[in-house]
């Protein structure tokens, strides 16, 4: 079975929205972490300093088949467009400990 990782980043605002979204498709694990700092070309150097969380942007990671990961950018990408965010996937050559 060909293992997918996909990453995504999103405002802490939609990050609700999106793990649901993510449940919808069959993503039921996950690992989110908040990015305090990070360079973009589009918007330069970003410092997470804002008083409320919601301020800020979180990464979120999980794998999944390539079949489910096909569902998320289909289902997940219309939602980036809208509220901003990034999604990217890569192909996993090995993985270990997933279940």
């Amino acid at each position: 079975m060909e293992i997918i990782k996909i990453e995504i980043i999103i405002s802490n605002t939609f990050l609700q929205s999106l793990i649901e979204k993510l449940e919808s498709v069959g993503i039921h694990g996950y690992t989110a972490v908040e990015i305090f700092r990070g360079k973009g070309v589009k918007r330069g150097e970003q410092l997470s300093e804002g008083l409320l969380p919601t301020s800020r942007n979180t990464l979120l990671f999980t794998v999944a088949s390539a079949e489910i990961a096909q569902k998320i950018i289909e289902t997940i990408q219309p939602f980036l467009d809208d509220r901003g965010g990034i999604l990217m996937t890569y192909k996993i050559d090995y993985a270990s400990g997933l279940s």
